[in-house]
C-alpha cells in the first residue's frame, strides 16, 4: 500500500477505481463495514483522509482527541486490500473550499473514480455543503457518471458503532466493550524511558512508556498484553498519577511483563488493554501496595490465561 501526504503524487496509477472519504477514527467496525463496500468494487482503492481531523481545526475548543495512534491507519489499512492512503493537510484552506472545488480538484481531478463510498452522515466543503443530495448530483454529472454508495450505520447492541461511542467507553475503562467495536483491543503505544524505578524496588520492574495516544483510558490497573519485537506478552499496566509516591498530575503509563524480563528502553511498545482489574488508588504503604500488585498479577493471570 502506498502513503501520500501532502500532495497528489502519481495520480494516474490511482485513477478509475473507487474512492472513500472520511475521518477513519479508529477503523472500528463500522469502519470496516464501509470498506467492505468499497472492495466490491473495481480497484485501485483509494482511502481519503485528513491530518489533523477536521474538527480539531475547524472546533479546537472541543479537544477532541483521536483514538489511535496516527500511524495506526497506515497499519491496518493494508490488511483490507487498500491500495492507497491519501492523508490530506487539513487547514483553513482546504477548509474553505466549496463542495464544488473539493470534489473536482480532490476527488475528481486526481482519482476519476468509477464509484464513492461514504458514510450516511457524509458531508464535506465550506460550511458542510457538499451533503449527500449534492453529492449524488454531482456524481450523476455528464462527465463523470460515478456510482454513488451511501453506507447505512452499523450498530451493535442496538447502537450505531461510531468513534464517539468507542471513545466513551475507553475513557469509562470499559476497554473490553470498546474492543468489540473496534474488532481489536485498544492499545496504548510508547518509547519505553526509564522511570523512577519505584517497581523494580519492591519485585515488580516495569516498562514506562511516553504515551504517543490522544485518548487514554480511564486511571487504574489493567490486565494486558505487551507487544515487542513479534511477541505478544501477559502483563500488568497502570494507567495513573501514581498517587502512594507522588502528587503530581501528569498521568503515567507502566506495564509489569508476567513471567519475564524485558530490555526495551529507547523502543516503541504496544500495550493492548484486555480488562480493568480496578480503579487506581492511593496506598498508605509500599508494602500495601506491594500486597495489591500481587493480586492484581493473580487476577490478570486469571483474565489472560
Amino acid at each position: 500500500m502506498r502513503i501520500w501526504t501532502g500532495s497528489s503524487g502519481d495520480s494516474q496509477k490511482f485513477q478509475g477505481g473507487v474512492v472513500t472519504v472520511g475521518k477513519f477514527d479508529g477503523l472500528h467496525l463500522g469502519h470496516q463495514k464501509l470498506l467492505e463496500v468499497v472492495r466490491q468494487g473495481p480497484k485501485p482503492w483509494v482511502v481519503l483522509t485528513f491530518d489533523p481531523l477536521p474538527i480539531q481545526v475547524l472546533q479546537p475548543e472541543k479537544h477532541y482527541a483521536r483514538l489511535m495512534p496516527k500511524e495506526d491507519l497506515g497499519e491496518q489499512l493494508p490488511k483490507t486490500g487498500v491500495e492507497l492512503l491519501y492523508v490530506m493537510k487539513f487547514d483553513q484552506s482546504l477548509a474553505g473550499k466549496s463542495a464544488a472545488e473539493f470534489a473536482d480538484g480532490v476527488i475528481w481531478q486526481p482519482f476519476q473514480p468509477k464509484a464513492i463510498v461514504v458514510g450516511y452522515d457524509f458531508a464535506f466543503g465550506k460550511n458542510r455543503e457538499g451533503n449527500l443530495a449534492w453529492l449524488e448530483r454531482w456524481c450523476g454529472g455528464e462527465q463523470r457518471k460515478i456510482q454513488l454508495h451511501v453506507v447505512k450505520p452499523f450498530e451493535l447492541d442496538g447502537q450505531a458503532v461510531s468513534s464517539g461511542r468507542v471513545r466513551a467507553m475507553i475513557e469509562a475503562g470499559a476497554v473490553d466493550q470498546a474492543a468489540r467495536l473496534l474488532g481489536r483491543p485498544f492499545y496504548v503505544r510508547g518509547l519505553v524511558i526509564r522511570g523512577a524505578g519505584r517497581g523494580g524496588s519492591i519485585g515488580v520492574p516495569t516498562l514506562n512508556q511516553q504515551v504517543a495516544n490522544e485518548t487514554l483510558p480511564a486511571l487504574g490497573v489493567y490486565a494486558t498484553r505487551t507487544r515487542w519485537r513479534g511477541q505478544s506478552m501477559n502483563s500488568v499496566t497502570n494507567v495513573g498519577r501514581v498517587p502512594t509516591f507522588t502528587d503530581q498530575r501528569e498521568i503515567h503509563v507502566e506495564t509489569h511483563v508476567l513471567n519475564q524480563t524485558v530490555h526495551a528502553y529507547g523502543e516503541t511498545v504496544d500495550v493492548d488493554l484486555i480488562q480493568r482489574l480496578r480503579p487506581e488508588k492511593k496506598f498508605t504503604s509500599a508494602e500495601d501496595l506491594k500486597i495489591q500488585i500481587k493480586q492484581d498479577i493473580l487476577d490478570a493471570t486469571r483474565i489472560l490465561g
